[in-house]
């Protein structure tokens, strides 16, 4: 029991540098180019749900294939959300039309 409760602590430490990790990525004034490397430590953190909290590896083909559906959906939601600041663009306005 002991070893579990270590083992989930470790996974949920994981999760919260990951997350802490995306939101200071998402503040760094990176080039266009390399704005998808924002979504690493999401992707990390999505392997790191399933092999941490799914157990995948200790289940059977039914558990693993719920597991993989959920995990796809979850892919499609980061993609999703990832859409809108990955394909933004600013437009200058010029300075006659601010006042």
């Amino acid at each position: 029991m002991r070893r579990d409760l270590n083992r989930l602590l470790i996974v949920w430490l994981l999760l919260l540098i990951l997350g802490a990790a995306e939101v200071a990525a998402s503040y760094l004034p990176l080039p266009r180019a390399w704005r998808p490397l924002v979504m690493l430590p999401g992707a990390m953190m999505v392997g790191v749900v399933a092999l941490g909290f799914m157990e995948v590896r200790r289940g059977s083909v039914l558990v693993r294939a719920f597991a993989v559906a959920g995990i796809f959906w979850l892919l499609v939601l980061l993609v999703l959300g990832s859409v809108d600041p990955l394909t933004r663009t600013n437009y200058p306005v010029p300075d006659a039309q601010l006042r």
